[in-house]
């Protein structure tokens, strides 16, 4: 959801709509995934109980997708770690500095970018795990994956204010 989020600003996505949220990145992961326990409601609980750590997740990740397809265009060999050996976690301690330097530009996009009509950035500066300036480290920018079609008509039918019709209830007239 937060590489999503990223993608948003890169390409100027929706900024006559308010410009990134992270409402507009759960609704396009909600879009792109087909698994079980993949809901709004699903990413929503993900998003308020790991957001605080969402920089570094997304670094260890991102670098684990690039290195899975890397591996798939030139195996390591026989003495190399296997595909199904490259996890997250795996990239955290085998490539520490690319996390934090990736984190480090996610960090930073997500305490600079302030969603509409909101006075704080996405993530809360008193909570996050935050990255020490000082450890010797230059951010590197995450690739800038490409909104695809179907991905901004799905941002474009998302309405924002009342999502459905209002619930009114019948009364039935006082005879007086």
């Amino acid at each position: 959801m937060f590489h999503l989020l990223s993608d948003l600003p890169a390409g100027r996505h929706q900024a006559r709509r308010g410009g990134p949220s992270i409402g507009k990145a759960i609704t396009l992961a909600k879009a792109n995934t087909k698994s079980w326990g993949t809901g709004a409601s699903s990413f929503w609980k993900i998003w308020s109980t790991y957001k605080d750590v969402a920089h570094l997740v997304t670094a260890a990740t991102l670098i684990c997708s690039e290195s899975r397809s890397a591996f798939t265009r030139k195996p390591s060999g026989p003495s190399g770690l296997a595909q199904n050996q490259l996890i997250p976690f795996q990239m955290a301690m085998l490539m520490p500095d690319l996390v934090i330097a990736v984190a480090l530009k996610f960090e930073d996009l997500g305490l600079s970018v302030l969603p509409h009509a909101l006075a704080e950035p996405m993530l809360d500066p008193e909570t996050l795990w935050r990255i020490p300036p000082d450890i010797n480290v230059v951010p590197i920018s995450p690739p800038v994956r490409k909104i695809r079609p179907q991905d901004l008509a799905v941002l474009n039918k998302r309405r924002a204010g009342n999502r459905g019709k209002a619930k009114v209830r019948k009364t039935t007239p006082v005879s007086g």
